[in-house]
């Protein structure tokens, strides 16, 4: 049995250190888990009719309207981020210096922004011209939303499909070359194509992300999930607080986020399956350098 050489196996000594050291962590997670309960049974939080009530139809109602404007704000965003991240990747894969300068600036400002102050950025200069126009705002709580997660989003996908297309190996582009395919030919037909398929899993787990991020729209009044779960304790004629509407907010989070990360977890397999096969049936002669420089000749990362 082979040892870790990076971490230095425990004695005796340690290992007993280990272990007072796991149930004393144990016992006070344990007290803090019991004055928590009393603290919300002393509150009246753990009365069976407070949960209950969180699933009378008109509360649930309520809430499943946030549910929707949270779903819908992550589609439009993810979609729109998607493509716009598409369209900086190719210019930051481009040959013009000045097509990359440009894509190069977009992706490391609006990476470098913290996504709640370009929401409120995008909501503030929304509001402000609308007063000078003396009408509404041209955007609203929705669109603000939806553009801040777009911004964001879409330098963190075009990043995402340039190290897609920079994971291929240096054979694709020269035998697109060497068939006499023109450098956009042979993005669109060649490479493009594979990397996609090969981002599709960290694609996935950026949608994850979009999805919580949406309920940072609650500092702007957008009706999502979580600010619905905020106004429960005031809806209808039922004894729910927000404490038992932001667990159950919680819950559903933990299963879209969840059911999501598996999602591309499973993608993640199934690649790493396909290209141990693709790997065991080439020739070890054909072998070909992955990942050696700019294989696009797109200029620098």
């Amino acid at each position: 049995m082979t040892g870790n050489v990076l971490i230095e196996e425990l004695g005796p000594r340690g290992r007993r250190r280990v272990r007072v050291g796991t149930g004393l962590a144990t016992v006070a997670a344990v007290l803090v888990l019991f004055w928590m309960y009393g603290r919300l049974d002393g509150n009246g939080q753990l009365e069976a009719v407070r949960w209950t009530d969180l699933f009378d139809s008109a509360t649930l109602r309520f809430l499943g309207e946030g549910l929707i404007a949270t779903i819908r704000a992550a589609v439009t965003a993810g979609v729109v981020a998607t493509v716009v991240g598409f369209a900086f990747a190719l210019m930051r894969l481009s040959k013009s210096r000045p097509v990359r300068t440009l894509a190069v600036g977009w992706v490391e400002l609006f990476r470098a922004l913290p996504l709640l102050l370009m929401i409120f950025g995008v909501f503030f200069i929304d509001t402000s011209i609308a007063r000078g126009r003396g009408g509404d705002a041209l955007l609203g709580t929705f669109w603000s939303v939806v553009v801040a997660l777009v911004l964001y989003n879409s330098a963190v996908l075009s990043e995402i499909f340039r190290a897609g297309v920079r994971s291929l190996d240096s054979g694709q582009s020269e035998a697109a070359k060497a068939v006499g395919m023109t450098y956009w030919q042979m993005m669109f037909v060649v490479v493009l194509p594979q990397a996609v398929r090969r981002m599709v899993p960290a694609i996935v787990a950026q949608m994850a992300t979009l999805t919580k991020d949406v309920s940072l729209g609650f500092v702007i009044g957008y009706e999502e999930f979580v600010r619905r779960g905020a106004g429960t304790a005031n809806f209808g004629d039922t004894e729910v607080t927000n404490f038992q509407a932001y667990v159950s907010i919680g819950i559903v989070y933990f299963i879209l986020v969840w059911a999501m990360a598996g999602l591309a977890k499973r993608l993640e397999q199934r690649q790493s399956r396909a290209l141990k096969v693709a790997a065991a049936d080439r020739d070890p002669d054909q072998d070909l350098d992955l990942g050696a420089g700019d294989t696009l000749g797109a200029g620098p990362a």
